[in-house]
């Protein structure tokens, strides 16, 4: 009888673990999908003309037609140095070069090397 008991805890141990580590993985999957559904951010590694590449690819959950917004970063203190972002521009990904790298398109102000472009909510 004490043997039946210990090997049914037992098995609902091993249960409950099992599950919390698929919620664990699955919460971890569910959370970076919705991460990169809502809060993109990189940044503009070329740019000629209108057009624009940048340090997000598929593996970010980069997809063409997506619209960011383009930011510039502006030194405001001489002395200890702190900064802003200032919003210069909008571009348009118009190709996905592989999972780290994008192509996109300048659509409204400038766009240019070392910006930070950023994609928030839908």
């Amino acid at each position: 009888m004490m043997n039946r008991k210990i090997r049914l805890k037992s098995a609902v141990s091993l249960i409950l673990v099992t599950f919390l580590i698929f919620l664990m993985f699955s919460c971890a999957t569910v959370g970076q999908k919705v991460y990169h559904g809502f809060i993109m951010k990189g940044s503009i590694i070329e740019a000629s003309n209108s057009d624009v590449y940048l340090c997000i690819g598929s593996k970010d959950g980069a997809s063409v037609g997506q619209e960011l917004d383009v930011y510039k970063v502006v030194r405001v203190t001489r002395a200890r140095p702190t900064f802003k972002r200032v919003h210069s521009g909008k571009i348009r990904i118009t190709e996905i070069v592989d999972e780290h790298f994008a192509k996109a398109t300048v659509i409204s102000g400038k766009a240019e090397k070392d910006d930070i472009v950023e994609l928030t909510g839908r």
